[in-house]
């Protein structure tokens, strides 16, 4: 089973600048935050789908300057990234249907 790799700030640009990356850029203490987990660590453990995308996440509150710099607001904030280039951000939690068809528009 593939999991969500949790990773620090020093690590983003390495980890994110090629294939298709998920990210989730999450705070500990935020109930939404848990329901996106949830729905994202179960895509992440479809084999199909974990051979497709990288799924990350930064937890903002102690990992802050990547999610600054992106302009990160508010928790979760999904962004997807192709070869390096932000393809796609969602805002909130999603249900696992909407956060697959999300990753499927950039296969």
């Amino acid at each position: 089973m593939t999991a969500i790799k949790p990773i620090q700030d020093t690590a983003y640009a390495e980890e994110t600048h090629d294939g298709l990356v998920l990210v989730d850029f999450r705070s500990d203490w935020c109930p939404p935050c848990t329901a996106a987990d949830r729905a994202l660590t179960y895509l992440a453990s479809q084999t199909e789908l974990a051979r497709q995308v990288k799924f990350i996440s930064l937890t903002v509150n102690r990992q802050p300057l990547i999610a600054r710099a992106l302009g990160v607001q508010s928790t979760p904030t999904i962004i997807l990234k192709k070869n390096g280039q932000i393809v796609d951000a969602v805002i909130g939690p999603r249900s696992v249907t909407e956060f697959e068809a999300l990753i499927k528009k950039h296969l």
